[in-house]
This record gives C-alpha cells, structure tokens and sequence, in this order.
C-alpha cells in the first residue's frame, strides 16, 4: 500500500540522544514498516457526532516523540494525518484498508483523534481478514443502539460477524438506558462500571489481554487530569490508571489495533503530556512482551484441574510461572473449532480460580462458553 496516498505529508526532528524520535521514521509505503511494531496515525473524522476538532499534530508528535526509551530501540512509523473522504463512509473504506495492510504487516496502528464512531471501521478491517475479534472498550458510555451513528449497533447487526466478545470499562451507570444494559447481557458481553475498576484499575488487565482492538474514549478520563475531550465528565479514571491501562495492551500478545478518540483539541501541554505518556506506555508495553501459549507440556505453566458443581463442570487453569498471569480453558464445539480456535483459552485471574474453588462457576468462564454454543 502507498501511505502517501492516503495521508497529509509530515515533518518532525530526529534526536539522538535516546529519546521515542530516535526510533521514528516517516512510512510512505508498506514497505517501510519492517521491523516496526506500532505506527502512528492522526484521523480528524468528527462527522459522526457533528463535534469540531481543532488538533495540532505535529506539536502532539513532538510530545510523543520528545520521551525516553529504556533498554530497548524501538521502531516507530508515523504516517501523518488521514485526507478525510468526501463522505464518512469513504473515510470509513480509507481506514479499514489501512488498518487491514498494517495487521498483515504485524504493525499495531494507533489512531489519534475522531470519534469513537472510527471503531466501526477498525472492525470492518478484520473482516477483510476474515478474523474473529474481542474489542476492549474504555468509555462512559455504550453505542449499542439502532442508530447509524452506533458503531456497536452496526458491528452486531453486520453479517457475516466476526465479532466474538465486547468488553465495555468503565462505564457510568447513570449515561447509559437501561435498554443497552439489557442488549449488552443479552448478547453476553463484558460490563463493568467505573466503580468497579476504580482504585483496583489490575482487574481490567485480563480484559485487555483478550482483546485485538483496544479502545479509549478520551471522555472517560477525569476532566480534572484532561480536558480536552469532546465531552468532558467530572468522574472517570485518574490519568495513571488509563497509562496501566496501556502498558497492559501493549503487553497482550493478542492486540493489534489502537484507537484514542474524542480528542477536541489540545489546550494544554498537561494533556499532551498525558497522551505522550500512554503512548510511551504503549511501547514499553510492546517492548517488554513475552511470548505465552499455555498448554499441558509447557513447564513454564502450572496446571489446575477443578471440578464443580458435583462434577457437571470440569475447569482447567493455567498459571505463568514467570509472569503470574492466569488463563482458563472454555470448551469449543467441533462444529466451531476453526471460528472459534484462538479463544478456547480465556485471560483470567486468580479471583477466577478462587470463586471456582468455593464450587462457583466463573462469569467470564460461562459468557464466553455460552457465545460459543
């Protein structure tokens, strides 16, 4: 594929002095991405919610590009700011190209700016693929209605799916209908309120861990650590919290794909600071990565076998000795066993494995059972 095509050409300094633009380089075709594993693109899309960005790029690059590296020299691509089609939706067929030729070349795509209404198109980009996805989504709200401006609305409806699991952190109780709390049960996907993430932020580790598309509506941090979202809320996470949030992707061997959204503007050099800094967590998360597929004759894995229920249950966990992390078996159908292959093993943790000891069948265990069936 030919960036230049596709994006405004860009321009920014290289310093060696062992700061991120060390390891940047302008991307103008596919190409240029060898050896690099993320690749940083701006998208102004703000048709769908009618909102006005004003996003100075190359400043916030400077920011990105002005941190340090440690113990490692990553590959950076930057491939500038995507010319908007005529109409959404050739934005929309842009995106979905661009992403798809970036996961083929093993090049996770950030996207700055634009509405979360651009998820839609990251997940029409798996379908190019033919891949069976899990999207992580934080944000205060959900988009599960008819509306066409409801990306998670026109994912679900779209035929054929491929969209195995939506986890939805951090939403707050009194900006979502009851209606789409009910869809989103309905449907079995994962959703925890701000509340329950509050304060204990590791909890949403597992989550992320399972997910090929990372999501991050700027509107879900507190407005008193960013205020240059579209919509500003007085509660959300605090500004360290949504940067574990970032190393724990960029440390999940599944992702792929990034988007932070609802961006109005930069007003200040705090909130570019903040965006710098999950990015920066985005890498070493990235760089710090390693490899584990558990499975019985891995002995870099415990193995636990528990039975519940007087035995109408079998669950088996797996425990990283190196990482401490959890996984548990679900059950694929034969019928299904190409679709659903990568999600017969579930990220968990170790409240997972308590609550089955106590004889209760995990939630996660049962949501990701019941969608395969």
């Amino acid at each position: 594929m030919i960036f230049k095509d596709y994006f405004e050409p860009i321009e920014f300094e290289v310093s060696n002095t062992g700061q991120l633009s060390a390891y940047a380089q302008a991307a103008k075709e596919s190409n240029d991405l060898a050896g690099s594993k993320l690749a940083i693109i701006h998208v102004p899309e703000t048709r769908y919610s009618e909102s006005h960005s004003n996003v100075d790029f190359n400043s916030l690059l400077e920011s990105i590009l002005g941190l340090y590296s440690h113990g490692y020299e990553p590959k950076i691509s930057i491939l500038g700011t995507l010319k908007l089609g005529e109409s959404i939706s050739d934005t929309e067929a842009a995106i979905s190209e661009i992403v798809a030729d970036l996961v083929r070349c093993r090049t996770v795509p950030v996207i700055i700016g634009g509405d979360r209404e651009l998820t839609y198109s990251i997940y029409k980009s798996f379908e190019l693929l033919e891949e069976v996805v899990n999207i992580a989504s934080i944000d205060p709200l959900f988009s599960i209605n008819d509306d066409d401006r409801s990306y998670l609305g026109r994912i679900v409806k779209t035929q054929p799916n491929y969209l195995f699991n939506f986890s939805n952190l951090g939403f707050q109780t009194y900006n979502v209908s009851p209606t789409e709390l009910n869809i989103a049960d309905e449907l079995y996907f994962d959703c925890y309120r701000l509340g329950e993430l509050r304060g204990q932020i590791v909890k949403s580790e597992p989550i992320i861990r399972g997910a090929e598309i990372f999501t991050l509506s700027l509107d879900s941090i507190k407005a008193s650590d960013f205020s240059s979202a579209f919509d500003p809320q007085p509660n959300g996470f605090y500004a360290e919290e949504i940067c574990q949030t970032f190393r724990y992707a960029g440390l999940g061997e599944k992702l792929k794909v990034v988007l932070i959204s609802d961006l109005a503007e930069v007003k200040n050099s705090q909130d570019a600071m903040l965006i710098a800094q999950m990015i920066w967590c985005l890498v070493d998360g990235l760089y710090s990565r390693r490899s584990e597929i558990p499975n019985s004759g891995n002995m870099d894995f415990l193995k636990y076998r528990v039975s519940i229920k007087d035995d109408e249950f079998n669950l088996i966990f797996y425990k990283s000795l190196r990482t401490d992390r959890w996984w548990m078996e679900v059950p694929v159908p034969p019928e299904y066993g190409n679709r659903y292959r990568k999600h017969h093993l579930i990220p968990c943790d170790y409240e997972d494995y308590q609550s089955t000891t106590n004889d209760d069948l995990p939630d996660r265990w049962w949501r990701a059972y019941k969608k395969m069936i």
